[in-house]
């Protein structure tokens, strides 16, 4: 497999882990879909655990 098939697999799930979250909060998919790629962007290699709480986090920001 790929890095970029590893990474959208990475991204679809997080989105779909996170998808009662980004509802509760009432963010777009298209926004979330970017922070989560923005997420993943900046920890490659981090736990996936971690990137889910830092696209969490950068998800509340963005609603700040």
């Amino acid at each position: 497999m790929s890095a970029d098939t590893d990474r959208e697999q990475l991204r679809e799930r997080l989105l779909t882990r996170l998808g009662g979250f980004i509802q509760g909060i009432g963010l777009s998919v298209p926004a979330a879909r970017e922070i989560v790629e923005r997420a993943i962007a900046d920890g490659p290699n981090a736990d996936p655990v971690d990137i889910e709480a830092k696209a969490r986090a950068w998800m509340l920001i963005a609603l700040a």
